[in-house]
C-alpha cells in the first residue's frame, strides 16, 4: 500500500471477507491467485451505491505503526500475566508462606529473593549474610518491614515441598517477567511520544491515558474516513 501510494496510484482497500463472500455468491469453489484477481475486479466493478471498498487518499502509516505498537504492548501484557500465574503456582509449592511476608508482589526484594534462592529450603540453608544482600536496594525506594532474619525463620518452618525442578522454573520465570516488564516500559515511552505528537483532544476525556488514547486512535485509523459519529461507534 505504501509503495503504491508513494508512486501516485489510486488505491482501493477491500475487506477480504467481501471478496470471499463475492466468490461464494458467484458459485466459486476453487481458490487461487488468478481467480482471486477476477473476484477483486468484480468487487471493484460494483455500482457506486453498492460500493464495497474505499479509496485510500491519505498516507497515515504513522497510525499503522502506532497500532502495531499498541497491539504488541497488549500481547506482552497477556504474556506477562501467563508467566506471573505460573510463577505463583510454583511459589505455592515450594514456599507457600512467601507472599504473606510482603505487602505487595514483585518488588525488588521480592524478585531478588526468588531469583537468588527460588525456594524455602534454599533460604533456610543459606547463610544470613547472603540473604541480606538481596535486601540491599540502591537509591530511593519503598522499604519493607520484612527482615532477613524473619524470612529465614519463616523458611525453616515452611510447609513447602523440596523440588529442584520448581526452583529452576521460578528462577527462569523471574528472569522472563523482568525482561517483559523492561520491554513494556520501553514501549510505554514510545507510545507516550506518539501520543504527544498526535496532540489529540481524546486525552481530555477523564480516564483516557496516553496508551488507551493512542490505542483508540490507531484502531480507528484516519478519522477522515468517517463521515458521521455513528460510523465510529
Amino acid at each position: 500500500l505504501k509503495f503504491l501510494l508513494s508512486n501516485g496510484y489510486t488505491v482501493a482497500l477491500i475487506n477480504p471477507k467481501t471478496t470471499d463472500l463475492t466468490r461464494k455468491m458467484e458459485g466459486g469453489i476453487t481458490k487461487n491467485d488468478k481467480l482471486d484477481t477476477i473476484t477483486i475486479c468484480d468487487v471493484l466493478d460494483t455500482p457506486e451505491r453498492k460500493k464495497q471498498y474505499r479509496i485510500t487518499k491519505v498516507d497515515r502509516f504513522d497510525l499503522y505503526e502506532q497500532r502495531q505498537l499498541t497491539r504488541h504492548h497488549h500481547n506482552l501484557k497477556e504474556e506477562l500475566n501467563v508467566y506471573c500465574n505460573r510463577l505463583q503456582k510454583s511459589i505455592d509449592l515450594v514456599f507457600p508462606e512467601f507472599n504473606t511476608l510482603f505487602s505487595s508482589k514483585y518488588s525488588i526484594v521480592y524478585m531478588n529473593l526468588l531469583k537468588t534462592f527460588g525456594s524455602a529450603e534454599a533460604i533456610a540453608s543459606t547463610d544470613i549474610r547472603t540473604i541480606r544482600k538481596c535486601f540491599e536496594i540502591k537509591g530511593r525506594g519503598n522499604r519493607i518491614s520484612l527482615t532477613p532474619e524473619k524470612l529465614k525463620e519463616c523458611a525453616k518452618n515452611s510447609i513447602g515441598i523440596s523440588s529442584e525442578v520448581e526452583t529452576i522454573q521460578i528462577k527462569h520465570l523471574v528472569s522472563q517477567i523482568t525482561l517483559i516488564k523492561e520491554q513494556i516500559a520501553e514501549i510505554d515511552k514510545k507510545i507516550e511520544e506518539f501520543s504527544i505528537t498526535n496532540n489529540s483532544p481524546i486525552l481530555s476525556i477523564p480516564g483516557i491515558s496516553h496508551f488507551s488514547g493512542t490505542s483508540i486512535l490507531a484502531e480507528l485509523g484516519d478519522i477522515g474516513n468517517y463521515s458521521k459519529p455513528s460510523q465510529i461507534i
